[in-house]
């Protein structure tokens, strides 16, 4: 039961209102950023679209609330089970998508000075030391709630991940890469 409208966001959608039980598109929103939004990023605009979406084609049925705000809650119809549960059965998974604009800095290095690979090598460890600190933070909150086993579980990898890109950039701040030094041509001796 694969459809090819389905992307990320609409998994996402669904596993958090899943989760939930009901939902506004506000709460998937606040929910997604404060968990799987950590290690997927996801346009705003999709996450508060994409119950309605979801809801036209039968995945998600929506009640609008009769009285305040008439907030719109979003619920799981059975159909949207199955395709979450297919969606999740799915041993297909693609590569693993890498987006680090400290690396892609990196990469286009070529010719700057030591010192200026030296200080990208600094910022990004304190970009990632800072959100390997979050995800301390998070793990120790989570650690309290019996239902956040697999939160905990994905968050292991987001901290290990972290650790490792520090330590990549350490290596590089204490041993920046160079261009190789090119041989020294001797000098022609001119007959005359």
């Amino acid at each position: 039961m694969k459809d090819a409208s389905l992307g990320p966001s609409s998994y996402a959608v669904l596993g958090m209102v899943n989760n939930c039980g009901a939902a506004t598109s506000y709460d998937i929103k606040r929910q997604i950023d404060q968990s799987v939004g950590n290690f997927w990023t996801f346009a705003r605009s999709q996450l508060y679209a994409e119950p309605q979406r979801l809801a036209e084609l039968g995945l998600l049925q929506e009640e609008q609330e009769d009285f305040g705000r008439r907030r719109r809650l979003f619920q799981l119809t059975e159909q949207g089970k199955q395709v979450l549960e297919a969606w999740l059965s799915d041993p297909g998974t693609p590569t693993t998508e890498l987006r680090d604009m400290g690396l892609m800095k990196l990469y286009f290095s070529k010719g700057r000075p030591t010192e200026a690979i030296r200080t990208l090598a600094r910022q990004q460890q304190e970009v990632h030391r800072t959100k390997l600190a979050e995800y301390q933070e998070m793990h120790r909150q989570l650690s309290l709630i019996p239902e956040a086993t697999f939160g905990l579980a994905s968050l292991r990898l987001g901290c290990l991940f972290e650790e490792s890109t520090i330590q990549f950039w350490e290596e590089i701040e204490q041993n920046p890469p160079a261009l190789p030094q090119k041989p020294e041509r001797p000098l022609e001796v001119q007959e005359g």
